[in-house]
C-alpha cells in the first residue's frame, strides 16, 4: 500500500482519502472504513474498545487502519471526529424535544407530523453544517466558476434539487444545461461535454442508473464531477471530485430535501457572488 503523503487535517480530507484508497484496503480494513464512514458520531464519542466491538474488529485493526490513513495512532485520527462533532450547540434541539414531550398530540395528527418534520430537518441541517468544511465548499464553487458549461442532473427524488440549481444559475452569467432526459435526449445533450465543463449531479439511494452512467461518462472524459449524494462510499464515489454527503431528515419513511436545497442554495448564491466581484 502506498504511503500517505499528507496526513488528513480534517474529516472531509479523511473521507476523501478513505474513498480513494478503499479498493486497495484489506477486507478487515474495509470493514473499519465502512464503520467510520457510517457512524462518525460514535467514533467521536466512544472509546477505542467500544468502537472495535461495534465494528466487530480487533483493537489492532483500528490501529492498522489509522496507520494506513497516515496517522501515528487511532487517537490522532479520532481527534478529527471529535473536532467535528463535539462541543456543538444543541439548545434548539433540546427545546424542541422537551416541547414535543409536553404536548399530547396523536402520533399521526397534522400537528405532530409538522413538529416531527421540523425537528428532523433541523437536526439534518445541523449535521450538514458540522460535516461540510469551508475547503470543500470553496473547491466546489471554484470548479463551477471555472467551467465553460455547467451540466446539472438529478433523477426522481433528486430532480427538484437539480431543477432549483438550474433555475437559480440561469440568472447568472454561467452557461448551464439541465439534463432531464426528456425524449431520451440525455446522450445527445452530453455529447459535447468535455474537461473544461463541470457535471453537477444530485443522486440518492436507490441510485438512478442514468446518473451512474453519466458520472462514468464524465469521468472517462476528464470532466470534474461535483456531487450531492447520501453516501460517499458508492461505487462512483472515487470518480467525484467534490462529494457532499447529505443525510436528510426522515419521518414515517418520507425523506426530506431541506438539507439538499440548503446546500444547493449555498452553491448557487456563492457562485453568483463571485461573478459580482
Amino acid at each position: 500500500m502506498d504511503v500517505v503523503e499528507h496526513v488528513p487535517v480534517d474529516l472531509d480530507t479523511l473521507r476523501e482519502l478513505i474513498v480513494k484508497r478503499y479498493d486497495s484496503l484489506s477486507q478487515r480494513l474495509q470493514q473499519v472504513a465502512d464503520f467510520v464512514m457510517a457512524q462518525p458520531m460514535l467514533v467521536a464519542v466512544e472509546t477505542m474498545a467500544t468502537i472495535a466491538e461495534q465494528a466487530n474488529v480487533p483493537l489492532s485493526t483500528l490501529s492498522r487502519f489509522s496507520n494506513a490513513m497516515g496517522f501515528d495512532g487511532f487517537s490522532s485520527m479520532q481527534a478529527l471526529f471529535r473536532d467535528q462533532y463535539l462541543n456543538r450547540p444543541r439548545d434548539y434541539k433540546e427545546r424542541v424535544r422537551k416541547a414535543r414531550e409536553t404536548e399530547e398530540f396523536q402520533p399521526e395528527s397534522p400537528t405532530a407530523i409538522f413538529q416531527d418534520f421540523g425537528t428532523a430537518n433541523v437536526e439534518a441541517i445541523e449535521q450538514l453544517q458540522m460535516t461540510v468544511s469551508p475547503q470543500k465548499l470553496d473547491r466546489a464553487v471554484s470548479l463551477l466558476d471555472g467551467a465553460e458549461t455547467i451540466y446539472i442532473q438529478g433523477m426522481r427524488r433528486a430532480y427538484p434539487v437539480a431543477f432549483y440549481l438550474w433555475y437559480a444559475l440561469m440568472k447568472s452569467d454561467n452557461n448551464v444545461i439541465l439534463l432531464d432526459d426528456h425524449g431520451g435526449m440525455l446522450t445527445p445533450m452530453t455529447r459535447r461535454m468535455n474537461k473544461n465543463d463541470v457535471l453537477l449531479t444530485v443522486t440518492f439511494t436507490p441510485y438512478a442508473p442514468e446518473t451512474s452512467e453519466l458520472i462514468n461518462s464524465a469521468h472517462e472524459k476528464g470532466v470534474p464531477v461535483v456531487a450531492i449524494t447520501d453516501n460517499q462510499m458508492t461505487t462512483n464515489g472515487s470518480k467525484m471530485d467534490v462529494c457532499f454527503e447529505v443525510i436528510e431528515g426522515e419521518v414515517m419513511g418520507f425523506r426530506s430535501l431541506s438539507s439538499s436545497m440548503y446546500l444547493a442554495q449555498t452553491l448557487a448564491v456563492s457562485l453568483m457572488c463571485r461573478e459580482a466581484v
